[in-house]
């Protein structure tokens, strides 16, 4: 069994430049960036030589992709001497509906980032594994999308999901390639009977099911390099995202010969946030900025800028969710950015202000509410309290889905909290303006003892 972390990929080139006999398949999956530079180091640890290199390496999009096409390349000589390597970006022999839901994950971030083009391109992936329309997708009753997918079908707003597949270069309103003619059997069948020594198949995936035959097949007779990183928001899946891009940060600064000190290195983290790709481009732009040793933390601050209202919007998101560690980190970053004290006062009154109503709101008895998802709230309760009012609050303006997450975050909140929060608030502000206590200290311990109420009422309740 051949199996590779990120960790063990510098031992693995090591093996490769040892001349030690090369695996006939290699298999890399996971975050598509380090997929990209780990095949790239491979293959130019496999074929040094780069006029050798640029005959005796194909490289194939796995969006356009027939396999039938490739595994008769996997099959077939070399016209030029040496290695020659078959290099499949973003496979698909791997799919199927357990790795739905990551694809899923992958579209969102990608249409929350405003990549439209790359949410799409998920959104198709995920249409491999139904025979189905662009359109067949945001329409599926819940069931059937369970069915098909393995995972509960989003309660939210779907309309991007059509716009987002036709700027998408692949619609997938065809049945997935690696499903027709048991393609998955064909591929083991030619690597058990032998292919052409010199060939060496290297597939790239952002996916995989590992119960698949073909995934077994290549652990046991070739090379499989996990690349994934955990996306979520725990404490674990943080510290393993902040490692690897504070790795990527030090290897691109070193290809410099820099350096970066400290807290720099702290700050640049926190602004780039889990983006490789992002942490690889800023670092190169820190690096050709000036001709220092050291990157500085102010250079930081004046190359890798955020604007007001975005670092403003990550504290009152912070704070509604309850998270006093990364409220208090992005309190530290908005002092450090020169944000003064009083606006962060001002945007916290707001937001507990908002919350107090939207409380008030929760407890009416008519139109009742309770916990419900995205659109049984957008379509039966929102429509009916707006009912209620002449002129709708504009503390509640907005999509109907930021309306909605806010009442999600209010349900954790105590009227009593809201009040006294909002009282300690105006007594804080009132320390800033008059007293010589440090400002940093006064909305810290404004934070700390809001918190520490909430999860006393939490407690008592």
């Amino acid at each position: 069994m051949a199996a590779f972390t990120r960790k063990d990929l510098s031992a693995l080139l090591q093996k490769i430049e040892n001349r030690e006999t090369p695996y006939p398949v290699y298999l890399i999956y996971g975050d598509r960036f380090l997929g990209r530079e780990a095949a790239n180091h491979i293959v130019t640890h496999l074929l040094p030589d780069p006029k050798i290199q640029k005959q005796n390496l194909k490289t194939i999009d796995g969006d356009q992709e027939d396999p039938e096409q490739t595994l008769n390349l996997l099959r077939t000589y070399n016209l030029f001497p040496g290695i020659q390597i078959i290099r499949v970006m973003g496979s698909k022999l791997f799919f199927s509906k357990n790795v739905s839901k990551t694809l899923w994950s992958k579209a969102k971030e990608a249409y929350a980032a405003k990549d439209h083009k790359a949410a799409g391109k998920y959104l198709s992936q995920m249409l491999g594994v139904i025979d189905g329309s662009p359109e067949d997708l945001a329409d599926l009753s819940g069931n059937k999308w369970k069915s098909i997918f393995g995972f509960a079908k989003p309660q939210e707003n779907l309309a991007w999901v059509s716009d987002c597949l036709t700027e998408s270069d692949n619609p997938g309103d065809s049945p997935p390639l690696h499903q027709k003619n048991n393609i998955e059997e064909k591929y083991i069948s030619a690597l058990e009977s032998g292919i052409p020594a010199t060939n060496i198949l290297l597939l790239v995936a952002e996916a995989v099911d590992k119960r698949k035959k073909l995934y077994k097949f290549i652990l046991d007779k070739g090379a499989v390099i996990d690349l994934s990183v955990d996306s979520g928001h725990s404490t674990g899946a943080r510290k393993e995202q902040a490692s690897l891009i504070k790795e990527l940060i030090h290897k691109t600064l070193r290809e410099f010969g820099k350096k970066i000190e400290p807290h720099g290195m702290d700050l640049l983290v926190e602004r780039i946030g889990f983006h490789p790709v992002a942490a690889v481009m800023e670092t190169e732009k820190l690096a050709l900025y000036n001709d220092a040793e050291v990157v500085s933390s102010e250079l930081v601050d004046i190359v890798i800028g955020r604007t007001r209202e975005q670092a403003i919007f990550e504290l009152t998101d912070a704070f509604a969710g309850q998270e006093l560690g990364r409220t208090l980190l992005v309190l530290h970053r908005l002092q450090e950015q020169g944000i003064h004290p009083l606006a962060i006062v001002s945007s916290l009154r707001t937001l507990i202000r908002k919350l107090l109503l939207i409380r008030s709101i929760q407890l009416r008895e008519f139109p009742a509410y309770s916990p419900q998802p995205y659109n049984a709230f957008q379509k039966g309760y929102l429509p009916r309290l707006k009912e209620c009012y002449e002129t709708w609050p504009d503390s509640l303006s907005g999509h109907p889905f930021s309306v909605y997450k806010m009442f999600c975050q209010a349900e954790n909140f105590h009227i009593e909290l809201l009040l006294t929060g909002l009282s300690d608030l105006l007594h804080a502000e009132y320390k800033i303006k008059s007293s010589s206590l440090p400002e940093n200290l006064v909305i810290e311990f404004f934070l700390f003892s809001f918190f520490f109420f909430s999860a006393s009422k939490n407690i008592l309740s």
